[in-house]
């Protein structure tokens, strides 16, 4: 449970987590489909679009951490 202080942190954290599993199933999805041209490209935008989703969750996970040991 979230302190008052961290709060704000902790929503970032839980989005960017929500958004890459969002990634991750649009990611799943259309990998059937890379046996063609557009399927490729579809899945090299959504990889691409995932890894951005990683680093952004990895960087809420810091800043919360960071929240967190500042308590």
């Amino acid at each position: 449970m979230p302190t008052p202080e961290s709060r704000a942190a902790f929503a970032k954290l839980v989005e960017k987590r929500e958004h890459l599993h969002e990634v991750s199933k649009k990611l799943h999805h259309a990998m059937p489909n890379r046996a063609s041209e557009a399927g490729e490209r579809r899945y090299k935008k959504l990889q691409a679009e995932w890894d951005k989703a990683l680093r952004e969750l990895r960087s809420a996970t810091e800043e919360f951490s960071a929240t967190i040991n500042d308590l």
